[in-house]
């Protein structure tokens, strides 16, 4: 920490999550951060760089951080970058010449900042990486996500369950299939994509293996089917493309709702959705509302709802501590290795949401009215 003429006094947050050196259990609870700071505090500036407004959640995300920080009594500067890596590095460098006195990066490219950080490191700037796991620097000092393999997990799992290859335990259920599927997943330049498909891949291997599970297109490989950008017209385009070999689609891993939505469009158009080409098993994630409008009418079949406010509110925690020359919690110490160290993380559970438990996960929580989902 750079020397100040100032004490900090902010109150830490009070979260009620186990923090135990474990995975994280299932919850749908939501929180609230603490707001009141002490009359001495000192009011200190924090960056807070989230790479787009074009994903919903990320909106979310920034807004939840700003405001859990401001009532603290800290200062905010939030950008967002739109999708672009290298503006993003531009507007961490303002921050670090602007004064900033910890950082919060949601990163657009987790593999292009290691210069900018270093300048913060030099700075003796805190950085927490938001979600996204930041590569191939040591300047990271702690990471705030979900149980991102777990995530793919569930996509896995909920795509099984969706076809009647398991059942609601978990249970095989003797189907033989064969099911058709094609597989996709998320931008290559972004890690949790990567550990997306290996969590989900985990579980669906076996099945491709015995040939329960067969994809048309043949193409599995992460390299293949990675979606730069998270770009969900370029999934709907690639969705029309495999499905020019006539072969009926049973399911589709999705990795988020944005690709979802790009490829239930295409599936549209080629005719799904009818009482004699129903709708193929789609798995998406993040709950985003348009989503989740989906998931109440059948049409995708589930999202995996990762609470931003939560997630927000363990960062906003782990930075408060480290601006008090404190230790973070943490509840994961081996996970996460960016290629430079081990990120001490803590990992929030996420969970899946389908047309029968969406009220009760997302309504029900505070998270949705049901004016947003009309």
């Amino acid at each position: 920490m750079r020397a100040r003429t100032t004490t900090v006094a902010a109150g830490l947050l009070l979260l009620p999550l186990a923090l135990a050196a474990c995975a994280p259990t299932e919850t749908t609870a939501t929180t609230s951060a603490a707001t009141a700071t002490t009359a001495d505090s000192a009011s200190l500036t924090v960056g807070v760089a989230m790479p787009s407004t074009a994903i919903t959640r990320w909106i979310a995300d920034g807004e939840n951080v700003k405001a859990q920080l401001e009532d603290l009594g800290h200062e905010v500067d939030l950008r967002n970058a739109e999708d672009d890596a290298t503006l993003q590095a531009e507007q961490i460098g303002e921050m670090i010449e602007g004064g900033a006195d910890a950082l919060v990066v949601g990163a657009v490219d987790g593999t292009v900042l290691t210069s900018v950080l270093a300048e913060a490191k030099a700075a003796g700037i805190p950085v927490l990486s938001y979600d996204r796991l930041i590569l191939g620097s040591d300047a990271i000092d702690y990471y705030a996500t979900f149980d991102n393999a777990r995530v793919g997990v569930q996509q896995a799992t909920s795509l099984l369950e969706g076809l009647g290859v398991i059942d609601a335990t978990g249970a095989p259920t003797g189907a033989t299939g064969p099911f058709a599927i094609e597989v996709f997943a998320g931008s290559p330049d972004d890690n949790n994509a990567t550990v997306f498909y290996q969590g989900a891949m985990s579980v669906l291997q076996p099945y491709l293996d015995s040939g329960v599970l067969v994809v048309p297109s043949g193409v599995t490989d992460l390299a293949s089917v990675g979606t730069p950008g998270w770009d969900g017209e370029a999934a709907g385009q690639r969705m029309t493309t495999l499905l020019g070999q006539g072969v009926p689609l049973d399911g589709v891993l999705a990795p988020n709702d944005g690709l979802a939505r790009g490829i239930l469009a295409s599936l549209g158009n080629a005719g799904y959705g009818t009482g004699s080409k129903p709708w193929p098993i789609v798995t998406g994630q993040d709950a985003e509302v348009d989503s989740v409008r989906l998931v109440a009418e059948g049409t995708q079949h589930s999202t995996i709802y990762k609470d931003t406010r939560q997630l927000a509110e363990v960062a906003v925690s782990m930075l408060d501590a480290l601006l008090n020359g404190e230790e973070p919690e943490t509840n994961d110490l081996t996970s996460y290795d960016n290629g430079v160290k081990v990120v001490p993380s803590y990992l929030l559970a996420p969970q899946v949401v389908t047309a029968e438990n969406y009220e009760a996960v997302l309504i029900d929580s505070g998270y949705y009215t049901q004016e947003d989902l009309r």
